[in-house]
């Protein structure tokens, strides 16, 4: 007879950046009739897991959902399993932090539940092999881990112990495939699930050590649930109908038990090694941005190919691996440091790497709040020691090119050679990434764009380009913007940085370089170009340097769109990037002018741009669409706030013009109440 374990596991989708609707909703739907189902019926057990978000919310809106399942565990009908306290992705983080996030929630579990942990579960079942050591370090007896994870010689239905340098770590295997079905009766389900036991057992060599080969060896399958699949058999009590089924049954014995349990009492064990890899829902992501292909190559896919596929989600990575690594380097101030540390571990949370949600700009605002927390974790750091600006060149983002990375008083930014742009501005005082932007996709958008949406980002037009351009239209040429530029000279001490491209213009093929030049100090950045014609020929053309900010809290209930004024001819235009649109002035520009500031009224902060001479300015929002990950839907992504200077270019043979543009930020000063 088959004994088959049977291991519910609840784990909620209630995400820290939604708002408190969405958790009342899912506590009514799925978290409080479980309890009670679960209170009443002392033959069911479940396992539960919560992020230490999660946790706050049941205690400070819920308390006596706790208490209840403090009751039910006394009796051992459930048991809580721990893992990271911002449901972080292990792979990603350094081992001191993986630790530290592992002891918060442990901590925050015993003190809520009176009782340690004893396995875990990882967000995204995004695995590593040497989460083992971490595993051993934090006394962590098991980790869940989708069974499609496993190689399939020991996808046995059988507990995997996995080594690695003298150290053990006990893998139960999760069954994603044994979740209900969609109006699936129970009868129906116990026939499935008995059948698929059947055929696994039957047809796979049991290599189990300390064991025989035989079929009678019980086994074990935890068995995901979250509120969309556990609400529907709540509702009409199909939870129990499945248990009497059950009973019914002679030639099979089916138990529902706890993880810790199974991982303690199993009467054989695989040996094996698993490589790193992730849920296979989103390894289907993990190959073509925004659309979903299956694996045909075999090699397992794990996080690091799905951050190198989504470049908003390998940005936020960067400036977290560099706040790590500033808060390492840190000998200051014990207290500071640990607040340090929270901040940055509140950061890591996994949602705002990889956002499922159905939700319209939710993706969007997850990685801003990451953002918000890492600037304030720096912010925290720069108080522990004397701060002092600087320019460094290394290389930020892994891509074998040197960045520089600039640590101004008022704010951080990151230059790269890649299009010449700044394509990260930190501020300290709204602690945001404003230029958390894309590149446009005809798949979603209609459009394509081939270079990063940054600040300082280079073109040169013919004549009828440059209109569509000015109108947001693809654009044939814009040749700067997608080129790598090469470092000519760089300076930590005078805080210059010197880059190089060359391109052919127009259907006559003419040689035109640029040189970029990056002067940085406290009160600002000052770029300067220099554009040479290295043709036979004369050259006409439109220059332009386009800045993207990324609106921020679109879906804030208080949101506040960009205000802009630009210093035209001795007047001021004035408007807001909601209003703006290519029609409102004759086409698309607005000419002579001397100077441009941009504000967010949402934090008071204002970037103003000045050049050396007057040019056209041209100005319109852009709105990113994507495919959602669970419901297959294309939505808003986010919105950038698109602006540019636009000068004519009119280059005899080997002749050159310079131009310049200076940075600078401000703070908005409060106004005394009356």
């Amino acid at each position: 007879m088959i004994t088959l374990h049977i291991c519910p596991v609840f784990a909620g989708k209630i995400s820290q950046f939604q708002d408190l609707s969405s958790y009342k909703e899912a506590y009514e739907k799925a978290y409080k009739p479980l309890g009670v189902l679960l209170f009443g019926n002392q033959d069911f057990k479940f396992s539960f897991h919560f992020s230490g978000p999660q946790l706050e919310l049941f205690k400070k809106h819920n308390p006596e959902f706790v208490e209840l399942l403090k009751t039910l565990l006394v009796r051992k009908q459930i048991e809580v399993i721990g893992g990271g306290y911002y449901n972080p992705l292990f792979p990603l983080l350094f081992p001191m932090d993986r630790s530290a996030q592992i002891e918060k929630l442990s901590l925050a579990i015993r003190q809520n539940f009176g009782r340690r942990p004893r396995g875990m579960r990882l967000f995204a079942d995004s695995w590593d092999p040497s989460l083992v050591l971490t595993l051993d370090e934090c006394n962590m007896e098991y980790v869940l881990l989708e069974n499609a994870l496993l190689p399939i010689p020991k996808q046995l239905l059988l507990p995997v112990v996995m080594s690695d340098r003298g150290k053990t770590a006990k893998v139960l295997p999760v069954c994603s495939q044994f979740v209900p079905k969609k109006n699936e009766k129970p009868c129906e389900y116990l026939e499935r699930i008995l059948s698929e036991v059947n055929e696994i057992v039957s047809s796979r060599v049991c290599d189990a050590a300390n064991a025989d080969c035989e079929t009678s060896l019980a086994r074990m399958v935890a068995v995901p649930f979250d509120e969309e699949s556990i609400a529907p058999l709540l509702e009409k009590s199909w939870l129990e109908e499945f248990a009497a089924r059950a009973k019914e049954r002679d030639d099979v014995r089916v138990e529902f038990s706890l993880p810790n349990s199974c991982a303690k009492s199993s009467e054989a064990f695989a040996q094996g090694y698993i490589h790193a890899g992730i849920n296979p829902d989103i390894a289907k992501w993990c190959s073509v941005p925004y659309q979903k292909v299956e694996n045909s190559g075999g090699y397992p896919t794990n996080i690091y190919d799905y951050i190198q596929i989504y470049d908003a989600s390998r940005s936020l990575y960067n400036r977290m691996v560099y706040i790590s690594l500033l808060l390492n380097q840190c000998r200051g101030d014990k207290i500071r440091r640990n607040a340090a540390r929270d901040k940055l571990m509140a950061a890591q949370a996994g949602e705002a790497f990889i956002c499922r949600s159905k939700s319209e700009l939710e993706a969007f605002a997850a990685r801003q709040m990451s953002y918000k927390n890492l600037t304030e974790a720096e912010k925290i750091l720069r108080e522990c020691s004397l701060f002092k600006e600087s320019v460094t060149s290394y290389d930020y983002d892994g891509d074998g090119f040197c960045e520089y990375v600039c640590r101004l008083e008022k704010y951080g930014v990151c230059i790269t050679q890649a299009g010449g742009s700044i394509f990260e501005l930190n501020v300290i005082k709204s602690g945001v990434n404003y230029v958390d932007n894309f590149s446009r996709i005809s798949a979603f958008d209609g459009i394509d764009d081939d270079y990063f949406r940054g600040i300082f980002v280079d073109h040169i037009f013919e004549e009828d380009e440059a209109a569509k351009y000015c109108k947001g239209e693809t654009c044939r040429n814009g040749l700067f913007s997608a080129r790598r530029y090469r470092e000519i000279s760089f300076s930590s001490q005078k805080q210059e940085i010197l880059l190089e491209t060359r391109t052919r213009f127009s259907t006559m093929d003419q040689p035109i370089l640029l040189r970029k030049k990056y002067s940085v100090n406290s009160n600002g950045i000052l770029v300067q170009y220099i554009i040479r014609n290295e043709g036979p020929i004369a050259v006409k053309a439109k220059f332009a340097v386009e800045m993207n900010l990324a609106e921020l809290n679109l879906l804030g209930s208080d949101y506040k769109p960009y205000n802009f004024e630009l210093v035209s001819a001795g007047s001021v235009i004035a408007g807001t990037s909601d209003s703006a649109c290519h029609i409102e002035f004759d086409g698309g520009i607005v000419g002579k002018v001397s100077a441009m500031q941009i504000s967010d009224a949402n934090s008071g902060v204002s970037f103003v741009f000045t050049p050396n001479e007057e040019a056209s300015v041209t100005y319109f929002p852009v709105s990113f669409r994507r495919r959602n990950m669970d419901g297959d839907i294309v939505q808003n992504e986010s919105r950038t706030f698109v602006s540019a200077f636009i000068w004519d270019l009119d280059l005899p043979a080997g002749m050159e013009v310079e131009k310049t543009i200076s940075f600078a930020l401000s703070y908005a000063r409060k106004q005394r109440k009356k």
